[in-house]
């Protein structure tokens, strides 16, 4: 899947490469920050298979790919900041974890991936301008936040927008929300995705209006519910054809499949799924086992396998 998506390399970065090197793939730059400096609008920046370690590492001009090598994976340890229309981050491993810390007492570090502008893509792997026709696509998202939890450690959060996507991913086992759709979060597109283990499911609140969440699975919320609204009172938004499945140690979440959402949702066509539904939550395996009834939902295997 990557392959189709893979862009012709103009520079290269590697674990091994020299802060005098020209970006040729013979003679790389050391990291990321070299790598971006040299990209123009419009070229490509590869990464060599190994890990980097970036505290921030921020791409300003606009249609801009940094990407895995092609048939190998890089790591990126830091933060990294889109701010140019277009720009895309394709088939890497992101652990923003290793990203400054935040200011205050709201959060650990600062967001990772942040998007600061539209038409961005992240694929296969937060504000000055919308990102309105942002893409989240097939990215395995979890462990981010802190224990115990604060309500400020999510997965995936859309503070505004318009038309973005959030396609394929698996979000797991992350403090707060896998998928939190607030303040001000528009016309979002929430496709099968498998949203396990965080410490609720998707969250709909306040201005957040015509967003469509369907044929996704849910399941295992540890703190609150699988689905729910708080002060919601943005109109048209959808929770249609997913699979849910309660977890939680605290009963009262466990009621409808976890499922607490206000009128202001229009809900049609989800059920509950019964007894295991994933090969092996513990190893990060969330294949759906054959003839279970989230079968079809949720993230494809190949995202979805460790």
């Amino acid at each position: 899947m990557f392959e189709a998506a893979y862009r012709a390399c103009n520079r290269y970065a590697a674990p091994w490469g020299s802060k005098h090197g020209n970006g040729s793939r013979a003679h790389p730059v050391r990291g990321p920050y070299r790598l971006v400096r040299m990209l123009r609008t419009g070229q490509t920046g590869c990464l060599r298979a190994g890990t980097y370690h970036q505290t921030q590492t921020t791409v300003r001009r606009r249609d801009v790919t940094l990407q895995s090598a092609r048939g190998e994976r890089a790591t990126l340890r830091g933060r990294i900041v889109l701010q140019g229309r277009g720009d895309r981050v394709m088939g890497m491993r992101l652990d923003g974890s290793y990203g400054p810390r935040c200011g205050g007492s709201s959060c650990g570090t600062l967001p990772s991936p942040t998007i600061n502008a539209p038409d961005v893509v992240i694929a296969l792997d937060d504000n000055g301008q919308r990102p309105d026709r942002f893409k989240v696509w097939a990215n395995r998202i979890h462990d981010c936040g802190r224990r115990p939890h604060t309500e400020h450690d999510h997965g995936i959060y859309v503070a505004d927008g318009s038309g973005g996507e959030i396609v394929d991913n698996v979000v797991y086992d992350n403090a707060d929300r896998g998928i939190q759709l607030y303040p001000d979060a528009h016309g979002t597109l929430v496709l099968h995705n498998t949203v396990d283990g965080n410490g609720s499911g998707v969250v709909y609140s306040e201005r957040s209006s015509g967003n469509q969440v369907r044929d996704n699975i849910f399941t295992n919320s540890v703190v609150r519910w699988n689905a729910e609204t708080f002060n919601l009172y943005g109109h048209g938004n959808l929770f249609a054809g997913n699979c849910v499945r309660a977890g939680n140690r605290n009963r009262e979440y466990n009621e409808h499949g976890g499922v607490a959402l206000s009128p202001m949702v229009s809900q049609h066509g989800n059920h509950r799924a019964r007894g295991g539904v994933y090969f092996s939550r513990r190893a990060g395996d969330f294949r759906i086992h054959r003839g279970n009834s989230c079968a079809g939902k949720g993230a494809p295997d190949w995202v979805a396998a460790p």
